[in-house]
């Protein structure tokens, strides 16, 4: 299944017209059967029997329910008016490239991911199976408060296996730095990338503060007044070293987990929407769902001018502590299927915790640039992101309680 996890349904569909000189197919819930029947997915009789749901998404996505049981999730990426897209779903593909060219690291990992099962790149549409038993992860914590550690583990379980089977072979950096691949990508617009957050926050000019209303440049004054912030994130960007594949976009939106993970025999989870991977350094990865689990602490905080910052925290509704063994779960597991990242890297962890608080930034961005919002909540956000980033030692102690020496020292 490859769900975009910002959707949360929709009811219609719109039918979009692209003029350019060289016109694409663009999908509508009209044409979508006689598209999938010319590729033998359905036929076009089949319409009657089945449904068609438009998810609201960054792209155009429908969810076909066909009368046999199947379930396909078609993606076509927006174009503009030169018929020109992004090209995300490249790299949504070269993983599945890669799965073929590596047998044996597709046995360890292709379970866990969506099962992508056409691309067509001349018109940017990419088809999965979407896998019914599976849900949102971020929808399952929000509804049922609830943070069992077997998700957790299996989360770090994965990403540490990821990161473990393909960190520094030369065989992998060759497969997602073909030229080929790079060239495709390079007018990507990636704002979501760590080290273009880096040189972003490096220079704040005008044409910055021209892009978000003044009420959100409080952001920019709080961050320049922080030295010694802006200093350790420049040294953290100086840090970055690409060494096996990340996913780029991780957190707790891209997980699936099976409804009945209790009693499944299938992988527990999914990791989707690998639109964003590329070669990368494990450490932002690890740093990022860090970062998401901390969001579902913050974005519970009570808000109010009677109380402190302090206080706030402490009264949230997704207390810390109840998210602690999560976080410890993640990062014991990852060490355990990836243990080389210690001699490798003995600072990885620390490192983490400082792209854990880059993520809560990269968060922050997302409501001032985005929803153009910039209040009470945001400013705890980052004064937590300046804990995690300048002082990650002693986050530690409150990231992961009386776990924190355990894991230093695995």
């Amino acid at each position: 299944m490859l769900s975009d996890n910002y959707l949360r349904g929709g009811t219609t569909a719109t039918v979009r017209t692209i003029m350019s000189l060289n016109p694409i197919f663009t999908l509508d819930t009209d044409n979508i059967f006689k598209y999938l029947a010319a590729l033998k997915y359905c036929k076009i009789s089949d319409r009657d029997s089945s449904s068609i749901t438009v998810i609201a998404a960054k792209n155009f996505n429908l969810l076909i329910s066909l009368s046999d049981g199947r379930n396909l999730l078609v993606k076509q990426e927006i174009h503009n008016d030169w018929g020109q897209s992004k090209g995300e779903f490249w790299s949504a593909w070269q993983i599945q490239k890669m799965l073929q060219q590596f047998p044996d690291f597709g046995a360890k990992i292709e379970p866990f991911l969506p099962e992508i099962l056409h691309f067509d790149p001349q018109n940017s549409i990419l088809i999965v199976n979407y896998l019914t038993n599976y849900g949102d992860l971020y929808d399952y914590y929000a509804k049922s408060s609830l943070f069992p550690v077997e998700s957790a583990q299996a989360i770090g379980r994965l990403l540490g296996t990821i990161h473990g089977h393909t960190f520094q072979q030369s065989q992998y950096e060759r497969f997602f730095n073909d030229p080929d691949l790079l060239a495709r990508q390079q007018d990507l617009d990636r704002p979501w990338m760590a080290d273009r957050t880096i040189r972003r926050l490096a220079r704040i000019t005008p044409q910055v503060l021209q892009m978000v209303p003044p009420e959100c440049w409080q952001f920019f004054r709080l961050y320049q007044r922080f030295p010694s912030l802006s200093q350790a994130i420049a040294e953290l960007g100086e840090t970055i070293t690409p060494s096996c594949l990340v996913h780029n976009d991780l957190k707790i939106n891209n997980i699936l987990l099976d409804l009945n993970w209790e009693q499944a025999r299938s992988p527990v989870i999914r990791l989707i929407d690998w639109e964003r991977a590329s070669w990368g350094d494990p450490a932002s990865d690890l740093g990022s769902i860090l970062g998401s689990y901390l969001e579902l602490w913050l974005e519970g905080l009570i808000v109010s001018s009677s109380f402190s910052i302090n206080e706030s925290l402490q009264l949230a509704t997704t207390p810390l502590e109840l998210i602690q063994p999560s976080l410890v779960a993640i990062v014991s597991s990852y060490l355990d299927s990836f243990s080389a990242i210690s001699t490798a890297r003995p600072d990885a962890i620390e490192r983490a915790i400082q792209f854990a608080g880059l993520a809560l930034i990269q968060r922050i961005e997302g409501s001032v640039y985005e929803d153009r919002l910039f209040g009470n909540r945001q400013i705890m956000m980052l004064q937590v992101a300046k804990q995690l980033i300048c002082m990650p030692q002693a986050a530690m102690n409150t990231l992961f309680g009386d776990r924190a020496h355990q894991l230093v020292t695995k």
